[in-house]
């Protein structure tokens, strides 16, 4: 029985999987298994219907493996994208603290209070937005 060439793929790609996986029975192997019959063995029919059922089983079992691998994968690329915008935002702040540091440094050296009252208050706007955003994603995530 001749199997079509994309079925062929998705049946090695399943075996290499599958191998990964410590899974010693793939479609294909089951497939193309032939049993010996001897009198009063099984019937050749019966078994070739129950083995159909295995692959389709073992079909299935690849889909739902393969479909939670890739969300997995997807999970790990938000996860290092999120720790990746959290360590911007930090830094940003920490900017602006410095910022705002060296304000009340030259406020203390002679320069106008207003500017480092406006550095404070734009440094508590700041922490109130990331603290805000990172509310927002830990509740979009659970």
């Amino acid at each position: 029985m001749a199997v079509d060439e994309n079925y062929q793929r998705k049946l090695e790609d399943q075996k290499r999987l599958f191998k990964q996986l410590g899974i010693k029975f793939d479609a294909l192997t089951i497939h193309e298994k032939d049993f010996t019959t001897k009198m009063r063995g099984y019937s050749q029919e019966d078994v070739d219907f129950f083995l159909d059922d295995v692959i389709l089983d073992y079909e299935r079992f690849y889909k739902i493996i393969t479909d939670l691998l890739d969300k997995y994968n997807e999970l790990q690329r938000r996860q290092t994208y999120e720790k990746e915008r959290v360590m911007a935002e930090k830094e940003r702040v920490h900017e602006e603290k410095e910022r705002a540091f060296a304000r009340a440094q030259a406020l203390e050296n002679g320069v106008d209070k207003s500017v480092v009252t406006e550095a404070i208050v734009s440094l508590e706007r700041t922490i109130a937005q990331m603290r805000a955003r990172l509310q927002e994603d830990r509740s979009d995530k659970y």
